[in-house]
């Protein structure tokens, strides 16, 4: 049985809600209802009845949550027996999918011995998908981001897990836009003005920038980088919501970045690490230089 699945379903009994738990957990709902579904169907009985305050435990889904608990929780003894063993120049990284923080991991891999051998993974994915990468062991480092509002939330979430983070910067998005938007020339943009051009969407990332700044009646959603920036150059009038790129990118892609006056919401870049994990150089080497880049 998959013990991600379980979290899911403990947390659907915090909080008596599926449609919370999915935005506690940042899921969609549909997804999180497939999920209960799917296991109540291999379990053979329901875990949960609706009631009009939201679901409570089933008799029988009182009896497995009590269970579930605790075999999460002698998951995690188990997990502490040991210190994780370091692999000699392996290098394993979870990172937002961010411009700039692809740019300096690329910098810092160039920056290595070319004669060194090196088995380095580099997986681009959202703050929720990261704590479960580090949960399993796919990856040892974590850079995550998320909007400042869900700060406590992530620190629960990495404290439950074993894990540390570490606030590295906190930013505002800005709008990215081709030279030949008839925006462009603006040193600074409204929200109001944006009605009307087509906006190009992070696609795993749906709610993340998306409650105050619904102006676009025309999204397109797609998480590949290559096809977001072709998308800017090709369709007129488009534009994207993101976290500040170098401008020498902006500039070779024929990019503007521009502030939004009205937009006020704040995200923290943020570092997530083993604590009990002895790093190598390689990895040590890594951490260090993205904290001073986010500097």
């Amino acid at each position: 049985m998959n013990t991600q699945h379980l979290q899911y379903i403990i947390e659907i009994e915090r909080t008596r809600s599926i449609s919370q738990a999915a935005e506690n957990l940042f899921l969609g709902q549909p997804n999180l209802s497939r999920i209960l579904h799917d296991m109540e169907q291999s379990l053979g009985f329901r875990i949960f009845e609706r009631t009009s305050r939201g679901v409570r435990p089933t008799e029988r889904g009182a009896k497995f949550l009590k269970h579930a608990r605790n075999m999460l929780r002698e998951m995690d003894y188990i997990e502490a027996l040991g210190p994780r063993n370091a692999v000699p120049n392996r290098l394993r990284v979870c990172i937002p999918r961010s411009t700039r923080l692809f740019e300096a991991t690329s910098e810092y891999i160039a920056s290595l011995n070319p004669e060194r051998d090196l088995d380095a993974r580099i997986l681009e994915c959202h703050a929720r998908r990261a704590l479960e990468i580090l949960s399993s062991g796919e990856a040892e480092i974590g850079v995550i981001r998320f909007r400042a509002e869900y700060r406590d939330y992530f620190e629960e979430q990495t404290a439950q897990r074993e894990l540390s983070l570490q606030i590295l910067s906190k930013y505002r998005y800005v709008l990215i836009l081709p030279q030949s938007h008839p925006l462009a020339e603006r040193p600074a943009i409204r929200m109001s003005e944006l009605e009307g051009f087509a906006e190009i969407v992070h696609g795993d990332n749906l709610r993340a920038h998306g409650r105050q700044q619904n102006v676009a009646c025309r999204k397109i959603y797609t998480v590949d980088r290559m096809a977001q920036l072709t998308l800017l150059q090709r369709l007129p009038g488009a534009y994207m919501w993101g976290p500040e790129m170098p401008e020498a990118f902006v500039e070779r892609w024929g990019l503007v970045q521009r502030t939004c006056l009205d937009n006020q919401t704040v995200y923290h870049n943020a570092i997530i690490l083993h604590p009990r994990y002895v790093m190598t150089e390689i990895e040590s080497g890594y951490v260090q230089h993205i904290l001073e880049h986010c500097k």
